[in-house]
């Protein structure tokens, strides 16, 4: 008999809230994959493969249930690119475990199994004319990190490529956030569709 399919996992924690967009303080555990296919300059999350674990979807079911203690059943599903890795077996098992499926993609890959809410995060100005953003992507929300490369045209972009019900502008957390922060209120302020999101679980410090 064949042995389960591996999936290459960073780290599977919680409870913890959701820190970001439309679900902002809603209880969760997280599942983020290892590896990625952009390389942004200011990302703040450890995805390298160095240090991942490979488990099978039965072993990522069962270390879900474990970490979530308190019956959130919602499982932020982020990496790295979650795209890269997510497919059927894995959808199925967690949904089958009774799960709720919220995740997180750069928008340049096609989504391979279902999930119950897509938020699209796009970071073209680090594709490097690899990719391009997927116009059909069944997403929920969008949510745009601030930098320099960010303006009116830029989110127009986004407006003409998607249809969500959910708009966000969330400062670039770096060693310029105040300058990214006011960008980000500015724009906000201008398109009144677009709200401003904050990175609620590094302000209460929480994982």
């Amino acid at each position: 008999m064949s042995r389960p399919k591996p999936y290459l996992v960073k780290e599977i924690f919680g409870p913890t809230l959701q820190g970001e967009g439309a679900h902002a303080g809603r209880p969760c555990v997280f599942l983020r994959f290892a590896v990625c296919n952009l390389a942004c300059t200011w990302c703040d999350t450890d995805f390298a493969a160095d240090g991942a674990i490979h488990l099978d979807a039965a072993e990522i079911v069962a270390r879900l249930r474990e970490v979530d203690r308190h019956g959130s059943r919602t499982v932020i599903v982020t990496g790295g690119e979650p795209t890269l890795q997510w497919d059927a077996p894995l959808a199925d098992a967690v949904r089958d475990a009774g799960f709720r499926v919220h995740m997180e993609s750069n928008g340049s890959r096609e989504l391979r199994a279902r999930v119950d809410w897509l938020t699209i995060s796009p970071k073209p100005q680090f594709h490097d004319g690899r990719f391009h953003l997927l116009p059909d992507l069944p997403a929920a929300e969008i949510k745009v990190v601030v930098d320099d490369t960010v303006d009116d045209d830029v989110l127009a972009r986004y407006e003409s490529n998607w249809t969500a019900e959910h708009w966000f502008v969330q400062p670039c957390m770096d060693e310029r956030y105040d300058h990214h922060l006011a960008r980000a209120i500015d724009l906000a302020t201008r398109r009144p569709w677009w709200r401003l999101s904050l990175q609620l679980h590094k302000l209460i410090g929480v994982p």
